[in-house]
């Protein structure tokens, strides 16, 4: 009974309402029932309700007692303690044995999901923290929980902000220290993390590419603040942005969208940041072959030489990355003739030839083109490339085919259209312009502005391919026959130091105006 309500007068609580909720005892007669059955009701009251309370004690002890740690300034303080590391692995173990019980797992990953905002204020001592929130959420259901609630465009958000805070300091010239960049690191580790997952990713990468791409940017610019934990986030940015812009027609060209809306908002005089966008456009675009790849080649004597020439080549198979390999054929002939110790055919470029694929090369080709057009076009990447070596002339003239150079124009696809249709996002975003613009930006190019321009031209170059960007470059709103023979003046104005690319400038003058001249025919 409640005592005050029973003064207050409640009928609820009145003597008589109390003894109506009683359970009435059979321990006195029962009108119609025997003694045996008096007594076996009376039985089953006691034990069912001995049988109630300990079952209602049983679940008060499992059930855990509510732990309310939202607001928790303490605990805030004790994570993040700059003066003490054992105040913050005590917070961490606390924390982690609260966690082990499943009831109170979500609340608290929701409580350290709050706490990541204060990572940019503590700096490397957030790196205990940092910790226990990676092993809370490592599993999967916990990583879907965490992108629902919205969780990736804050992680966004933050790095944005600690990547503005380093550019800052940039700008007025304060120096760095060197544990400069962990939250930021932190955060771009956790983003990475959460994007792991493909579905996460195909969901979220046309939101968060132009933050990925702007923070690599931004962070190529630093030069005072540069630290070790910068270099290791902008390797971080940089494979993220690699794994993000990789998919579907269609998101490469919105990722190309992004390009030029970040071109376009480069600062006038910026002439590092814009080359990695252009040289990123181009590779997308029309993607260059690489020649890093390592093969294998097997140096071999002629059979029917074999007792003209002395000496065997005892490392085969070699790599074609070891020294006196390459890059022409020419390296290969001398490095045979020094380990075979034939030195009267050292200097003499035609005493020795060298055959692959029964066909004899010339010793002014470069080895990976051999490898690449002659050797792959009938054999297997798996199987090292067989370079047979024997003396001119010996046995009577050679019945070979000579290779002397690659025809690149016959290897040319004939459908340029096709080959460069992905240019046509140039002219579609507004690209043409802003190329354009940022081509009239460039004043020297002795120094910083060299490798802009000739990525520019590059690019240029490759969007006069297709018909519609030399449509549009012919409009008067461009202006684009101006703007390109201020670049080739300052071209020209080099004279001994004359960029390689001046020629590709004036391909792409000739480009536009022989479209101008056929439109004016038409």
């Amino acid at each position: 009974m409640d005592l005050k309500r029973w003064l207050q007068g409640d009928p609820q609580q009145s003597f008589d309402a109390w003894k109506s909720r009683v359970l009435s005892r059979y321990d006195s007669p029962v009108l119609g029932k025997r003694p045996e059955q008096v007594r076996q009701l009376h039985l089953m009251q006691k034990y069912g309700a001995r049988w109630r309370d300990k079952y209602q004690l049983r679940q008060q002890q499992e059930r855990p007692v509510s732990c309310q740690l939202s607001g928790s300034n303490w605990l805030q303080s004790m994570l993040f303690n700059p003066n003490s590391r054992l105040s913050r692995q005590t917070a961490c173990v606390f924390l982690e044995g609260l966690a082990r019980v499943p009831q109170r797992r979500q609340e608290i990953v929701n409580l350290l999901t709050s706490f990541l905002a204060q990572l940019g204020q503590a700096g490397p001592y957030g790196a205990e923290f940092f910790a226990l929130y990676m092993s809370l959420v490592r599993k999967e259901h916990w990583r879907y929980y965490l992108v629902s609630r919205g969780l990736l465009p804050k992680l966004a958000d933050w790095i944005e902000i600690e990547i503005n805070g380093l550019t800052r300091q940039e700008m007025v010239g304060r120096s760095s220290e060197l544990s400069q960049g962990h939250a930021m690191k932190s955060l771009v580790e956790l983003l990475s993390f959460f994007l792991e997952e493909t579905s996460v990713r195909q969901a979220y990468k046309g939101r968060l590419v132009g933050h990925v791409l702007n923070g690599y940017l931004n962070l190529r610019r630093l030069v005072l603040q540069r630290t070790r934990l910068v270099e290791d986030t902008q390797e971080l940015l940089l494979q993220l942005l690699g794994d993000m812009t990789t998919g579907t027609e269609a998101e490469t060209k919105q990722f190309m969208s992004v390009c030029v809306q970040t071109l376009r908002q480069c600062l006038v005089d910026g002439l590092v940041t814009p080359v990695f966008v252009v040289e990123r456009l181009c590779s997308i675009i029309h993607p260059e072959e690489k020649d890093d790849v390592e093969f294998l080649m097997s140096l071999d004597k002629d059979p029917q030489q074999e007792d003209f020439l002395q000496g065997r080549m005892q490392g085969n198979p070699y790599s074609s990355t070891e020294p006196g390999l390459g890059p022409l054929m020419r390296d290969i002939k001398n490095k045979i003739c020094q380990d075979c110790e034939l030195v009267a055919l050292l200097e003499d470029d035609t005493g020795m030839e060298l055959l692959v694929c029964n066909k004899i090369m010339s010793l002014d080709l470069p080895v990976r083109d051999v490898y690449r057009k002659v050797f792959l076009s009938e054999n297997n990447e798996a199987e090292p490339m067989r370079i047979v070596y024997r003396m001119r002339g010996l046995l009577g003239d050679a019945t070979e085919e000579f290779i002397e150079r690659f025809d690149d124009k016959r290897q040319r696809p004939a459908n340029d259209e096709e080959t460069y249709k992905l240019a046509n996002v140039m002219g579609e975003c507004g690209g043409l312009d802003v190329l354009l613009e940022r081509l009239s930006c460039v004043r020297d190019i002795q120094g910083e502005g060299r490798p802009l321009l000739g990525a520019l031209v590059k690019l240029l170059s490759f969007c006069t391919k297709v018909q519609t960007n030399r449509s549009l470059l012919i409009t008067p709103e461009l202006n684009a026959v101006q703007r390109l023979l201020g670049a080739l003046k300052l071209c020209l104005q080099a004279q001994q130091n004359m960029p390689p690319f001046t020629e590709q400038l004036l391909e792409v003058m000739k480009a536009i105006l022989c479209q101008a001249s056929a439109q004016s025919v038409d």
